[in-house]
């Protein structure tokens, strides 16, 4: 099997939700493209992590596969992620921020696998913030759970990068 199919090499791609060729740099586009970033970067978090953290590495990859569902959901005629992972998502928020105290807003810094953890988050809100375009434009549609899933998505990653960084030796920085 190839890699490459030369099938996008006129800047469309096809899109199984609209039945059509879509331009790549299309609304629809641009949010999985931004998916794609998030997911890449968290594969870099895993990638980093150490030993000692290993136990992460599957919360990291389920979060991972919750990001391709996200993506499939708008694309293929796949169902939307719903409450139960915005739960899971919750339940990870609350379990790795539990013995964290903020007073302020927190650099996004630490050690390699927490700064990719910040890189990831951030990420993901833009992927959101896309997401809400896509949405007001209407040109597919969009399940409204998604929203709540890439919010908590990024909570979670928020936990998770403040618990390694911690757990690590590491210091939050604080403004």
């Amino acid at each position: 099997m190839r890699l490459y199919t030369r099938t996008g090499d006129d800047g469309f791609t096809y899109c199984v939700a609209l039945g059509k060729r879509i331009p790549k740099d299309s609304d629809l586009m641009e949010f999985l493209g931004t998916l794609d970033e998030a997911n890449s970067s968290l594969g870099l978090a895993r990638s980093l992590l150490p030993s000692e953290l290993r136990e992460l590495d599957e919360v990291l990859s389920r979060i991972q596969r919750i990001i391709f569902d996200v993506g499939f959901s708008l694309t293929s005629r796949e169902s939307a992620p719903g409450e139960e992972v915005i739960k899971w998502l919750e339940e990870i928020a609350d379990r790795y921020s539990e013995n964290i105290d903020l007073k302020g807003f927190v650099l996004p810094a630490g050690p390699p696998p927490a700064a990719a953890l910040h890189l990831a988050r951030t990420i993901i809100r833009r992927a959101e913030r896309r997401l809400v375009r896509l949405m007001r434009a209407g040109e597919v549609k969009v399940d409204p759970d998604l929203i709540k899933v890439l919010n908590r998505m990024s909570d979670s990653l928020f936990a998770l990068a403040l618990h390694v960084t911690v757990a690590m030796g590491g210091e939050l920085e604080l403004v």
